[in-house]
């Protein structure tokens, strides 16, 4: 059996060939399907690779059938496009699509058309991520995706959601379902924890503490605005030195700007972009408070990452991140003034600290790839299963699908 997988992940392409991931698909993602499948054409969207950024996500097994590059209107629009979906279902048994995106919008719709058995791994909040893209476009298109989205996952027998219950409530399937991450972590080690107390018990947070934020700069809903105000004010009050790290890619003029509106352009780093896995847990070795202060999220890879490194973290109060932090830690979306309480009461209480990095170390391991693994795989041979109890049927005919 073969298996097509849709999403609008922007796949890197060099010239030999070769495809590669900013992360979040690498091969070892995209092969754990193939524990169930004989093979697996993925359908992103492809471009030069660019950049540090060079994790492999083609190989043995796996067919890259990505689509050029297309504007937004044209993934809303194009035709092209439905005909691509429409010869890469023809030619597999069943369809994995992964939602809010474009592509899989198209494929949801044509795999019903089609009659071919379905799953659905729902990653985000289509509403709440183009609200808050900080454009009218987004939101002029953010209820339509929504309900589209709500729409296509209720149809689906079998879905997986990265949250444990918002994504289940803002997006109930009647099949089989289960909560189960994609980020996929390495079980937290003791001497990461060992290392972070120590960092804690040298009092650099109490002399200045320096946040991270993770997250692309070309996007309005990572809380980039909110770290920047609240940074301003804690070096204007309690700590002077306080600093800030933004790690992701974009244009980072827009930020820059900003920050030399607040006073504080001096304090704070653009670290680039850096290829997923060790580089970016060691950069967040690096700081001593780990902030998520977006205005929608899922459930924040990022988050579960820091955690792993026992990073004390604040975030806001949206989407997933409730189920990862204690309340105490959070802060409504858009509220500055109480990141910055909350980072100056935090970075002042060495117990605290302490206390978040152990807490945080501890509820990682949830997320560690052997238990997470395990839980996909189940809902995946189910769906497998399902698959091949189907009897085979002829696919309809192009004319039909024109229709």
């Amino acid at each position: 059996m073969k298996a097509a997988f849709f999403h609008d992940h922007w796949f890197g392409r060099d010239a030999s060939g070769t495809y590669y991931s900013n992360g979040a698909l690498p091969y070892r993602a995209l092969a754990r399907y193939l524990k169930h499948f004989d093979g697996l054409v993925v359908v992103g969207r492809t471009r030069p690779v660019t950049g540090a950024t060079r994790t492999v996500a083609s190989g043995a097994g796996v067919e890259m059938a990505c689509l050029e590059p297309a504007s937004r209107v044209e993934l809303h629009l194009g035709r092209a496009v439905d005909r691509h979906v429409r010869e890469v279902l023809a030619r597999v048994d069943c369809a994995i699509v992964r939602l809010p995106s474009l592509v899989g919008r198209v494929a949801c719709r044509e795999v019903i058309r089609a009659g071919k058995p379905w799953m659905v791994e729902v990653v985000g909040c289509a509403l709440g991520s183009l609200w808050n893209h900080g454009s009218l476009a987004g939101k002029l298109l953010a209820v339509p995706s929504w309900l589209l989205t709500r729409h296509h996952v209720g149809q689906a027998a079998f879905a997986s959601y990265v949250s444990q219950a918002f994504l289940q409530r803002r997006y109930p399937t009647r099949g089989v379902s289960i909560g189960c991450s994609n980020v996929a972590i390495e079980r937290p080690r003791r001497d990461v924890l060992a290392a972070r107390l120590s960092r804690i018990a040298a009092g650099q947070a109490a002399r200045g503490p320096t946040l991270g934020l993770l997250g692309s700069l070309d996007v309005g809903y990572k809380g980039h605005e909110t770290a920047l105000r609240a940074l301003a004010a804690l070096r204007r009050s309690t700590l002077p030195a306080a600093r800030l790290r933004l790690l992701g890619g974009g244009d980072p003029a827009r930020w820059r700007a900003r920050a030399a509106a607040l006073g504080v352009e001096g304090a704070v780093d653009f670290s680039g972009t850096l290829p997923g896995g060790a580089p970016v847990l060691a950069w967040m070795d690096g700081l001593d408070v780990f902030l998520v202060p977006s205005r929608t999220e899922g459930v924040p890879r990022a988050l579960v990452e820091a955690m792993s490194r026992a990073v004390p973290s604040i975030g806001a109060r949206v989407g997933g991140i409730p189920e990862l932090l204690p309340p105490e830690w959070m802060h409504a979306p858009g509220d500055a003034r109480r990141l910055a309480a909350l980072v100056a009461r935090l970075a002042g209480d060495p117990g605290a600290l302490g206390a978040q990095a152990e807490r945080n170390w501890k509820a990682a391991g949830e997320f560690a790839a052997d238990v997470l693994e395990e839980r996909r795989d189940r809902l995946l041979a189910r769906f497998a299963a399902a698959v091949g109890a189907r009897p085979r049927i002829a696919p309809p005919s192009a004319a039909l699908l024109e229709g």
